[in-house]
């Protein structure tokens, strides 16, 4: 009984040895991806106390005019399976943005892109199919996300699953390129440890069609025949390590008009950060896949190991009992 006793727990204690290592070195690292058909919650970012260009129709036609204010603006990412299965390693999302003039509802902004996202480094990655299209006060030239119009790289939603004190590419879609995003420091955040993740943006002159500029310039420098558009900004990311969530963000933009006549107009100039509903939202996101990673890549695979040597000394122990104990008496009895 004894002999049989050890045996079993020997298998039992290998088996468990060997299903801790299965946990920490196949199961979770095949965890460590975005599921093609996950959902990430609604981002809202809000900037109080902005300067911004609204453009409102009135009976004479659009007004464009300087304003101040609160903006949101809200972006609602959609996944898309169905287009992800083709590729390998790879997340499809569609991503709709609206940014409105909070205290008189008035739309500003309105943009959609489509985006090809590596599973694991959460990066843009090559995609015949990425677009971004933003709309324009004129119909004539609202011809919708065509495919191939843009070209994403860098971290764009996500950071990596086990994010290192590193620099990394971010994107910068005023720029439309990436741009480094250097590691700062290691903070707390509402009792998360999150890597700080700084970007600056120096001041950069940007493209503007002879129309645009002559109809920005027709309302906000009357008398200016040219101008130059320039851009400049900031980021901070606070993001989860493990999960490559971004917990808490903060972004500066500044857009300004130089006429060649008159003063320096301000087109913008906002610091966005979440909201009180998006912060938690990814917050709780964000606990609960470190919990789920710890749980399957830490805390399961050290008990299964500690129970699984236990029981391998156990049933060692009965077995060299069993060998050194001798014939019983019983045996002795029946030896006769």
């Amino acid at each position: 009984m004894r002999r049989a006793t050890g045996a079993v727990l020997v298998g039992v204690g290998l088996l468990s040895v060997i299903f801790a290592g299965v946990l920490a070195w196949v199961i979770v690292p095949s965890q460590k991806q975005v599921p093609t058909d996950y959902k990430p919650a609604d981002v809202t970012v809000e900037a109080p106390g902005a300067t911004f260009v609204a453009a409102q129709l009135s009976a004479t036609g659009p007004q464009v005019s300087v304003q101040h204010g609160t903006l949101r603006s809200t972006t609602v990412v959609t996944p898309d399976p169905k287009a992800a299965a083709s590729l390998d390693n790879t997340l499809i999302w569609g991503a709709a943005q609206t940014t409105t003039w909070v205290e008189s509802s008035v739309p500003i902004s309105q943009a959609e892109s489509r985006i090809a996202l590596d599973q694991v480094s959460g990066a843009a990655v090559p995609w015949a199919g990425q677009c971004y299209f933003e709309a324009q006060m004129d119909p004539s030239k609202n011809t919708g996300c065509v495919p191939g119009s843009i070209t994403f790289t860098g971290q764009l939603y996500l950071f990596p699953f086990d994010t290192q004190k590193k620099e990394y590419q971010y994107w910068e879609g005023a720029l439309r390129t990436a741009l480094p995003i250097a590691y700062r420091g290691t903070e707390k955040i509402d009792g998360l440890t999150t890597y700080r993740f700084e970007q600056a943006v120096p001041k950069t002159d940007l493209p503007a069609d002879a129309a645009t500029m002559a109809g920005l310039l027709a309302f906000l420098a009357p008398g200016a025949r040219t101008g130059t558009m320039s851009y400049e900004g900031s980021r901070t990311l606070w993001v989860e390590p493990m999960t490559g969530a971004i917990v808490a963000y903060q972004e500066r933009q500044h857009r300004e008009v130089v006429p060649d006549t008159g003063a320096t107009v301000v087109l913008l100039d906002a610091t966005f950060k979440y909201d009180q509903a998006t912060a938690k939202a990814i917050l709780d996101d964000a606990r609960d896949g470190r919990s789920q990673l710890l749980l399957l890549g830490r805390y399961l695979p050290i008990g299964l190991l500690v129970l699984g040597v236990l029981l391998v000394l156990g049933g060692v122990l009965l077995l060299r009992r069993r060998a050194t104990a001798g014939p019983q008496p019983a045996e002795l009895t029946t030896a006769r």
